[in-house]
């Protein structure tokens, strides 16, 4: 039975460039042709933080940025009901 392509250190070294350029799993397993299952379990084993997509990061930080808005308001109002104004 075949199980694929064996991992080389090539593809290790190549597994550590694109999770420093912040790709995904996803994309790193569509780059490299192998499933995204080995990605992870490779970058797992290695100790790699995930990659993470530039549109991902920006989406998380509006989330960020609206929840804080909206803590800081709350409190501003708070303490405006607080003072009588």
């Amino acid at each position: 039975m075949s199980r694929g392509r064996p991992w080389t250190a090539e593809d290790g070294a190549q597994l550590r460039r694109l999770v420093a350029a912040g790709c995904t799993d996803g994309e790193i397993a569509e780059t490299m042709t192998r499933h995204p299952d080995l990605i992870r379990r490779h970058r797992r084993e290695a100790g790699l933080a995930p990659g993470q997509s530039r549109a991902a990061t920006v989406a998380l930080m509006r989330v960020n940025r609206r929840r804080l808005g909206k803590k800081v308001a709350g409190r501003a109002e708070v303490a405006d009901d607080r003072l009588g104004r």
